[in-house]
């Protein structure tokens, strides 16, 4: 197994760290790998930082299309902080879902959080739609997809009321709606029937708070299509939390990715 780590100099401080971090590990885990400034090809594994970059996203193709894997990194579900915090990873797509049922749902990594699951739902309160970030909508080709899912709840649910959620820091689609991008999630999710979303992590969030919710895309729609009960949410929060990682676990991410993933 080698690695080409693709490094453009155009990383924010956290992926820069997490690169930075995970390299070394390999290092002194005796793996092959270089880093390069432009994609370079040939290595059985691409890693890099930020898929939605224009770069970065042509050399994730570039390698998949030659039957190679990449390892793709970004900002965590849970625990986010600058340069320090957690940090998202996974395998060749954007989100990790289609790897969560080789994952031990092993309790002891998520309840370092200290989250407990609420029961917050009320059937018949209001929808929330959560918004995609403006980088998102350039890598995934969804410009319009806010107005297409509001224009379709209101046929499903016309007494319902709708609460938009735009991603923050990210630009409001503007949408003939009720609008809240400053309020925490916890406060947005509260009373709710339902989250929709393509792929936010604002469904995790729902999925703590004990909220339905729908998804295109996402680590969440690992749960489509298995009863929404107290005991499943715990289980794929246990899993999703092997899928990040902090700038110093790197040598434990080493461990998780050659040993229980048998990736390398």
């Amino acid at each position: 197994m080698d690695f080409e780590i693709l490094r453009t100099g155009t990383e924010s401080a956290s992926g820069l760290s997490i690169l930075k971090s995970v390299y070394a590990a390999m290092v002194q885990s005796k793996m092959s790998v270089k880093v390069t400034k432009s994609f370079q090809g040939g290595a059985n594994w691409l890693m890099l930082y930020g898929v939605g970059a224009k770069d970065r996203s042509a050399a994730r193709d570039k390698q998949l299309a030659s039957g190679n894997h990449a390892l793709l990194w970004d900002l965590g579900y849970f625990g986010r902080k600058k340069a320090t915090g957690y940090m998202r990873v996974s395998i060749d797509h954007q989100h990790p879902q289609a790897w969560l049922d080789k994952t031990v749902p092993n309790p002891k990594r998520w309840e370092v959080h200290g989250i407990n699951l609420r029961e917050d739902a009320n059937q018949d309160g209001h929808i929330v739609l959560a918004g995609c970030g403006q980088k998102s909508h350039v890598f995934l080709g969804t410009h319009g997809w806010e107005k297409f899912k509001i224009d379709q709840l209101r046929e499903r649910f016309p007494d319902k009321r709708i609460i938009y959620r735009p991603k923050p820091g990210s630009h409001a689609v503007p949408l003939d709606c009720e609008t809240d991008s400053t309020s925490p999630i916890a406060h947005v999710l509260k009373g709710a029937a339902l989250v929709v979303s393509r792929h936010s992590n604002v469904s995790c969030d729902a999925i703590i708070a004990g909220v339905p919710f729908e998804c295109d895309d996402g680590a969440a729609a690992w749960l489509k299509g298995k009863p929404y009960t107290p005991e499943n949410r715990l289980d794929f929060l246990r899993r999703l939390s092997f899928w990040q990682w902090k700038p110093d676990e790197a040598m434990k991410f080493i461990k998780f990715f050659r040993e229980e993933l048998s990736c390398a």
